[in-house]
């Protein structure tokens, strides 16, 4: 029987949440990374190409997961999801949180096994608010924005703001959200709270990702309805398309979700006014994957 389910962190899948970072990782136009993960930026911020990177952390926080045996039906803004295809593999009120460090492998409770059968979909139920944690060394003098202290190195500070945030409107000086300075800085916990997937997006996808396509739609748990404003979602609606259908028998004992991070955090800079020094407010969050298998 299947007894328990893995959240195994990977390197090899790319998805699609907020401001999510092309392919690449950070080698783009006036950004690079060497051998050891040090980022060296050049030019103007506004002319730069894409860079994200893993953090240290990664916490998310699990309600509900399924296996599907039709595409469960997205919500909008006056509809809620229709998931009764669905098996549920997970059921967590309350929630249970989900740190994805590298190498970890994390037994979930509260697990259902899901009865025998073909499922070619499943869904993810979770909160839109990821706790990072990430420390970063750059070639280039960085500055805490506006007015804070300056270094090579970039840290992640206790604190919590919204993605809609990073477009630099209403920015607090010095930065609440991360510090720059030297090799000693000390890490903190950034909760950064996804409520849109771009200006005025509060939809994403399906889009394409190793083993099928991904979407995700931001709600609230209040009524399961499509947000239509920022600083309003409190959940988000994940539905995953399986290229190969996961097979349940009577032999199956795992059910495995792999979660990609490898570009799950991203900085959210200016130009500081000197040529290749930056202000840094803050080290926010970047895209993730999901990828479900049985043995």
């Amino acid at each position: 029987m299947m007894k328990w389910i893995k959240i195994i962190f990977t390197l090899t899948m790319l998805s699609f949440f907020s401001n999510a970072k092309a392919l690449g990782y950070c080698e783009d136009t006036g950004v690079s990374e060497n051998a050891d993960g040090v980022i060296t930026f050049t030019g103007v911020e506004s002319s730069m190409g894409d860079c994200a990177f893993a953090p240290d952390e990664y916490t998310i926080k699990i309600y509900k997961m399924a296996l599907c045996t039709s595409a469960p039906t997205r919500p909008t803004t006056t509809d809620t999801y229709d998931i009764s295809s669905c098996v549920d593999v997970i059921v967590s009120p309350e929630g249970q949180d989900v740190n994805l460090a590298a190498g970890s492998e994390i037994t979930l409770s509260g697990v259902t096994r899901p009865a025998n059968g073909s499922y070619s979909y499943g869904y993810l139920l979770m909160a839109n608010t990821f706790g990072i944690k990430a420390k970063k060394q750059f070639t280039n003098t960085m500055h805490t924005f506006q007015d804070g202290a300056t270094g090579n190195y970039c840290w992640t500070l206790d604190s919590s703001a919204y993605d809609s945030q990073s477009n630099g409107a209403g920015w607090e000086n010095p930065s609440p959200l991360a510090e720059c300075g030297g090799a000693g800085g000390t890490a903190g916990i950034y909760n950064a709270t996804l409520d849109q997937f771009d200006v005025g997006q509060y939809t994403a996808g399906p889009i394409s990702v190793t083993g099928g396509t991904l979407s995700a739609d931001l709600i609230t748990d209040a009524n399961g309805l499509l947000v239509t404003a920022i600083t309003t979602a409190d959940r988000l609606f994940g539905v995953q398309t399986f290229t190969t259908p996961i097979i349940v028998t009577t032999d199956s004992s795992l059910f495995t979700v792999s979660f990609g991070v490898n570009q799950a955090s991203s900085i959210w800079m200016t130009d500081e006014g000197a040529a290749n020094e930056y202000d840094v407010y803050a080290i926010g969050s970047g895209p993730f994957s999901t990828f479900m298998t049985v043995e």
